[in-house]
């Protein structure tokens, strides 16, 4: 039993299926219902980006500015 699971987990791994087989055409589906079923803030960058966060809070008194980098290695 455990022999056939890992015969069938390195087919899959190193992909010995022929082009026209059914594992193909579900694999081919798996990877539409992905691309067409993921959040497009997967896609755009936003979800993993690492950029830092800026808030400027300004006063009405001449050069009062204040920066705020919430940045969490304090750089």
């Amino acid at each position: 039993m455990a022999v056939n699971f890992v015969r069938a987990v390195s087919r899959i791994v190193f992909w010995t299926y022929p082009r026209g087989g059914w594992q193909y055409d579900i694999v081919c589906g798996l990877i539409l219902v992905f691309i067409f079923l993921t959040p497009k803030t997967v896609f755009d960058g936003s979800v993993f980006s690492r950029e830092e966060a800026i808030s400027v809070v300004e006063s009405k008194e001449a050069g009062a500015t204040q920066v705020d980098r919430s940045d969490p290695n304090g750089q």
